[in-house]
């Protein structure tokens, strides 16, 4: 476990930047939905957008996870930002099992790529 209060300089700054990313696909998921998804077919039905449909659920989670990471940024602590990235972890996770299974690799590619620099930054922080 690191003795060290505050965390390297370059987990704060990755977290940082998928703060501002997460922030704002969720606010051009909400007001431009269909910017991001204009291929998907589910986007027309009716309650897409409230907060149980799949859009209200995807700009809620966003949201939640930009909670947590600003949250971590401004704290700059070792612990702060394990949660930060440990929440980033499990989304980024979850979003390239979601993509493998609807099929859209370089989705899943993407997700893949941030999971890895985020366990690398947890192993980093140990």
């Amino acid at each position: 476990m690191s003795t060290s209060t505050t965390a390297p300089r370059w987990t704060r700054i990755y977290l940082g930047v998928t703060t501002a990313m997460a922030t704002l696909f969720s606010l051009l998921a909400y007001l431009k939905p269909e910017v991001q998804f204009a291929t998907w077919p589910v986007l027309t039905t009716a309650g897409a957008l409230s907060l149980a449909g799949p859009l209200g659920l995807y700009i809620s989670r966003n949201l939640a996870t930009v909670v947590v990471s600003a949250w971590a940024v401004r704290d700059g602590g070792v612990m702060a930002i394990r949660a930060g990235l440990l929440v980033r972890v499990v989304t980024d996770g979850l979003d390239a099992i979601h993509q493998v299974v609807g099929g859209n690799p370089p989705g899943a590619g993407f997700a893949v790529v941030m999971c890895a620099i985020e366990i690398a930054a947890l192993v980093a922080l140990s």
